[in-house]
């Protein structure tokens, strides 16, 4: 599921807020916060807990989100042909 959701995320069909929180409050929670988890959590936490007074802009966060689901669909092996 995570890999579906960061895809998603990547391609833009969900917004990033929402991919990262359902990324940290089901896939995360379920698997005890695996550490290839570890940077959309925190972008998931930043994004929900953001507040204007902080100095970043949410579209920033956002971006971050997007570069943290790259990064984490980057690490799927290659399917072998016929799987």
């Amino acid at each position: 599921m995570a890999f579906w959701v960061a895809d998603r995320i990547v391609d833009g069909s969900l917004d990033p807020a929402a991919g990262t929180h359902l990324i940290w409050a089901d896939v995360a929670h379920d698997l005890d916060y695996p550490v290839e988890l570890e940077p959309l959590v925190h972008c998931a936490h930043n994004l929900d807990g953001w507040d204007a007074s902080w100095g970043v802009s949410v579209e920033a966060l956002n971006r971050e989100a997007v570069e943290a689901a790259k990064q984490f669909l980057s690490q799927v092996p290659e399917a072998a042909p016929g799987d």
